[in-house]
């Protein structure tokens, strides 16, 4: 058999280093300009800056999932063994979570400590606002739920019906235009969510699209450069060209971010484009990738815990005299490095993973 190091898939190690990075490049971008609600720029400068960053990363989110999917499915083991595995690995650290964003923010005044018992409570239906990224967290498991049950039909079709299914989930990440433009669109109404494609649509394309690109996109590092970096560059362009078009006139995140949405049709090509140009990278001798590994080993904690964190960096760097992409960057960099240490530190006790993972 095969030993442990042999079986390591590298890349992988350094997406999830990186990946974290990103979304909290994101999240620095978005104290700047969003509450969750309403958004403004307030100077020309921010707004430029926070499309071209902030599009740069958008991509964070499907390259995790896909790193998860890519060695997961189709699942190897009964399906219990599989939830087994998992649960100390995702679950136990998202439940101390969901209880620490619904009690510590009250330390540095976000709400009353008188407050913490019914948020307490209310962690058991959804996460609080204060750790609304957490959001991923519930999608991950609902995969997870998921993956059992699409194993068997990716072991046995064919590359065709793949790409078939493949092509219908791509179609479906243009569907927030059409709603924009048309309203409800193949059968949706008030009583009826479920239309088409609804259940064709959302990550489970990522789920999906890991294992097409594990199976059969063995490509060279010429051809995937070839392709993949104006791919990306092009993506990536577009996607700028829209933030900055729709910061005049939509009239609230959602339309601002319209083809910033992680299953829109922009984002799931760039995604790929990133993956790929990540597969590339095979590189794990000596210090450089202890350290790689080590990041990786910590990005569940670090992304679990940053947005304990990151908004303290931001209220140091913003506003003072720094430029907004500076304190935007800063705030990430910052917020990720102590996210780091944190984690690490948590980790170290035997039941450190049941915190951490």
């Amino acid at each position: 058999m095969e030993n442990a190091k042999e079986k390591r898939v590298y890349f992988l190690d350094w997406m999830r280093m990186i990946a974290p990075l990103m979304v909290m490049i994101v999240h620095g971008c978005e104290c700047y300009y969003s509450d969750d609600f309403n958004f403004h720029f307030d100077s020309d400068g921010g707004r430029l800056s926070t499309a071209f960053i902030g599009g740069l990363v958008r991509s964070c989110v499907p390259i995790f999932v896909m790193a998860s999917a890519y060695l997961l499915v189709p699942i190897k083991t009964d399906t219990f063994t599989f939830f087994k595995k998992r649960a100390a690995r995702i679950l136990c650290p998202f439940i101390f979570f969901l209880m620490l964003y619904a009690s510590l923010p009250a330390a540095w005044g976000l709400f009353e400590w008188s407050d913490v018992p019914g948020q307490m409570a209310h962690v058991l239906l959804n996460f609080h606002p204060s750790g609304s990224h957490l959001w991923f967290i519930y999608m991950l498991i609902g995969l997870y739920l998921l993956m059992p049950m699409i194993s068997p039909w990716l072991e046995r079709c064919s590359r065709r019906e793949e790409e078939f299914y493949l092509g219908v989930w791509l179609f479906t990440t243009t569907f927030y235009h059409w709603h924009e433009q048309f309203g409800r669109v193949f059968g949706e109404c008030e009583w009826n969510q479920y239309a088409i494609f609804y259940h064709f649509s959302g990550f489970i394309g990522y789920v999906i699209m890991a294992h097409y690109i594990r199976k059969y996109l063995d490509w060279s590092k010429a051809l995937t450069y070839k392709v993949c970096i104006p791919g990306f560059l092009i993506t990536y362009a577009l996607m700028v060209w829209s933030f900055l078009s729709r910061s005049h006139w939509a009239a609230n995140p959602q339309g601002l971010e319209m083809d910033w949405q992680m299953t829109s049709t922009l984002v799931a090509l760039n995604s790929f484009f990133v993956f790929m140009l990540f597969k590339t990278i095979n590189y794990h001798e000596g210090k450089v990738y202890k350290v790689v590994s080590s990041f990786s080993a910590m990005s569940y904690g670090m992304y679990l815990m940053h947005m304990l964190i990151l908004p303290h960096f931001w209220k140091l760097f913003y506003p003072t005299a720094l430029p907004v992409g500076v304190a935007q960057v800063l705030t990430a960099v910052c917020a990720y490095f102590t996210s780091y240490v944190v984690t690490r530190i948590m980790s170290i006790p035997k039941w450190g993973k049941y915190l951490v993972g």
